[in-house]
């Protein structure tokens, strides 16, 4: 007897299952992508519970027959491609043939579809795998796919889920990732029955990147354009005043799909060199298309991987691109430089103020930072602790955390209980509205206005906790806002912490 078998189809399809559908959102992202195939103009998503429970797709493309229904729920089975030559060349966005049948072998499948050319429809009700039902169904032109108890026959992986807020703000994403790359395709998405986002047809670009990226960013946003005999580029970045701290918003696409790619995105950060802090992320959204046989996107069945047969070329147009178009938004200083002025604000650390003389706003040219940024401070302030002496800015952590004070004289002060030093600084002014600029006798210091008002607030927030009672405030009309399902669910995981800081704040429904 052998000990080599071929495993059952079944089998195989939840083993395909992991790679294909590791999420809810997974499954969004596959039956989306086949409504686009279809040559739909409208898209709608029902999720409940974060997809765990209940998740339906339904589209207006052109349908498929009763037996193009049967052969679409088999492995490998897709009318996408036909030869080898097809593989290297592709224009679809699904060509792998595994999506549905690895979704229906680990859910309770329904695939309700019809054609223009038939007044009755096909319904295929599927149970792990196994095809319980096929019979006639009065449905519109299109299709409409239900997926239930996804992970119901997989107990191991539904245990790994996430919570709800949490799957369904990897669905959010998915949907607005893929709204922005067609905005041709008007996209409805209802979480728990309620409409959360809707994507008109009727937005450009630019409007959908402003509701995608946030408003914070409406009137902060370059447009870009680049082409040659190999590669076209276009897009929008945003104004390196506005950054987030992870790269959730930075969306590429190539030929319109979707992609990450670690060389586009360091050719990104290339163009806003010296413009942003380590650490940080900007905004943008990249369309690069080139032709269908210079990218291979079979290099993994999520199909978000792509690899480039010249990808040298494509990262120097890109960085090449934006760092263009920044500069150019840069000549008009006026309007790049909306960051908020912090010499025109008024600053208090314990019992005293300051606020500096006006000082000229300086333009300023393309920068180079140099390539390794210095690590260890300390070690700054060690050096001129051993050549000054008098104090002014106190540590009074011993983790060395720092109380910045700008006096009148513009004198910058240290103190520690171990390290005392004195820095005199003379403020000589602002850069694009971000950088403070200021002589020592040791040469120029670039200060990063926006980090040093965050250093004082929280310097003040953490004098206060430890010294004063906790005083609050209810507001007479409280103050609303919306939030993301990600930034909802980690808000909702430091509420108490908050409140200890004398800041109540209390759910109000769904992310607000």
């Amino acid at each position: 007897m052998t000990t080599v078998r071929i495993l059952p189809e079944i089998l195989s399809n939840q083993i395909a299952a992991g790679e294909v559908v590791q999420r809810p959102a997974s499954v969004v992202k596959e039956l989306v992508e086949n409504s686009i195939d279809a040559g739909s103009t409208r898209i709608t998503i029902e999720v409940v519970k974060g997809g765990k429970s209940f998740i339906r797709v339904s589209d207006n493309g052109h349908g498929l027959s009763r037996d193009d229904a049967l052969l679409s729920i088999e492995r490998y089975a897709t009318s996408k491609i036909f030869t080898k030559e097809d593989l290297f060349s592709i224009s679809t966005f699904g060509f792998r043939g595994e999506a549905l049948p690895s979704i229906a072998s680990v859910s309770k499948f329904c695939l309700v579809t019809r054609t223009k050319e038939t007044d009755i429809g096909t319904k295929i009700d599927i149970i792990g795998g196994k095809i319980r039902d096929v019979s006639d169904a009065g449905a519109p032109v299109g299709t409409m796919v239900e997926v239930n108890n996804l992970f119901f026959n997989t107990p191991a992986r539904k245990k790994f889920l996430k919570s709800d807020n949490t799957e369904t703000s990897h669905v959010a994403d998915a949907i607005s990732g893929m709204a922005l790359g067609n905005p041709h395709i008007q996209f409805r998405l209802f979480l728990n029955q309620k409409l959360a986002k809707n994507f008109s047809s009727a937005d450009d670009l630019f409007q959908r990147s402003v509701r995608v990226l946030g408003r914070d960013v409406a009137d902060r946003l370059y447009n870009f354009k680049f082409s040659d005999e190999f590669v076209q580029l276009h897009g929008v970045c945003a104004n390196p005043s506005v950054t987030r701290s992870t790269s959730s918003k930075i969306f590429l696409f190539v030929n319109n799909r979707l992609v990450y790619d670690r060389g586009v995105i360091s050719a990104i950060f290339k163009g806003y060199k010296g413009r942003i802090m380590k650490g940080r992320f900007p905004l943008a959204v990249l369309f690069i298309q080139i032709p269908f046989d210079q990218v291979d996107v079979n290099v993994h069945p999520s199909k978000r991987e792509i690899k480039f047969f010249n990808g040298q070329g494509i990262y120097h147009a890109v960085s090449e691109t934006i760092g263009n178009a920044l500069s150019f938004e840069q000549q008009n200083i006026t309007a790049y430089s909306k960051a908020h002025n912090i010499l025109n604000e008024k600053f208090e650390y314990g019992d005293e103020a300051f606020k500096p003389n006006q000082t000229d706003r300086i333009e300023q040219s393309s920068i180079n930072w140099p390539p390794a940024p210095v690590e260890n401070k300390k070690d700054f302030f060690q050096e001129h602790s051993a050549q000054k002496s008098s104090p002014d800015i106190t540590y009074n952590n011993p983790k060395l955390t720092c109380d910045l004070q700008v006096t009148c004289d513009h004198k910058v002060t240290i103190q520690n209980s171990r390290v005392t030093s004195r820095l005199k600084l003379t403020v000589i002014g602002q850069i694009m509205g971000t950088y403070i600029l200021a002589q020592s006798e040791d040469g120029l210091i670039l200060i990063d206005q926006h980090a040093a008002h965050e250093r004082i607030v929280y310097e003040n927030l953490k004098q206060r906790y430890h010294s004063l009672k906790v005083q609050s405030q209810s507001l007479a009309v409280p103050e609303t806002l919306e939030l993301n399902f990600k930034e909802a669910d980690f808000l909702g995981s430091i509420l108490d912490d908050l409140k200890m800081l004398g800041m109540v704040i209390e759910p109000f429904g769904e992310t607000t």
